[in-house]
């Protein structure tokens, strides 16, 4: 399996970039966890309507906005925040205004965080334009009818860093590590073995 070298993004139910260098540098970006602003734009009057209101509020059984922060604080479990994502992207297909800027904003933010881990680790090169593998790991980056979270994250971090390859693993994230823990096993029974 060789040294690792290059970019995982993983978008699921929670996020973060992850970098290492073949000399063993790492750097990472985000992975902080979900966080609930106090802002509630629409119900508040302080932005567009939206039909997130009711399709969130459909999709939870709830009837009013004020049971969401409810909700929300009974049990913040990461997979409870992200059912959401499918809700935005289905608004958002439907031209919600307010979706489509909640998905843009969040395909920006996905790409400065690898951005952030590829310039730190200098993955780029020092022209930007070195090839370096960016692997696309979970949900939030798989595509949907109108639209697809992982390529508009690929196209955004490539304007910057051309030399980004997206590899979209063919495996379960528990497979893959379980091979990285395979491998990093019987390299160290091999010193080991080697030692004596």
């Amino acid at each position: 399996m060789g040294k690792l070298h290059g970019c995982v993004l993983i978008a699921g139910t929670g996020t973060i970039a992850y970098g290492f260098t073949e000399h063993g540098r790492e750097a990472r970006a985000a992975g902080a966890g979900p966080i609930l602003g106090d802002w509630g734009r629409a119900h508040d009057c302080r932005g567009p309507e939206t039909i997130l209101t009711s399709s969130i509020l459909h999709t939870f059984g709830l009837c009013s906005p004020d049971e969401l922060i409810g909700w929300t604080y009974a049990d913040p479990s990461w997979a409870r925040i992200a059912a959401l994502v499918p809700v935005i992207v289905s608004c958002a297909e439907a031209f919600d205004e307010v979706a489509n800027k909640i998905l843009q904003d969040s395909v920006e933010e996905l790409a400065l965080s690898v951005k952030a881990v590829v310039q730190r680790l200098g993955l780029c090169g020092e022209d930007g334009n070195a090839s370096f593998p960016l692997v696309m790991v979970g949900g939030v980056l798989e595509a949907n009818k109108t639209w697809d979270i992982g390529k508009e994250v690929v196209n955004c971090i490539s304007r910057d860093y051309p030399g980004a390859r997206p590899i979209w693993p063919k495996v379960e994230p528990a497979v893959g590590a379980a091979l990285l823990g395979w491998n990093f096993f019987t390299k160290e029974t091999y010193k080991e073995a080697n030692k004596r």
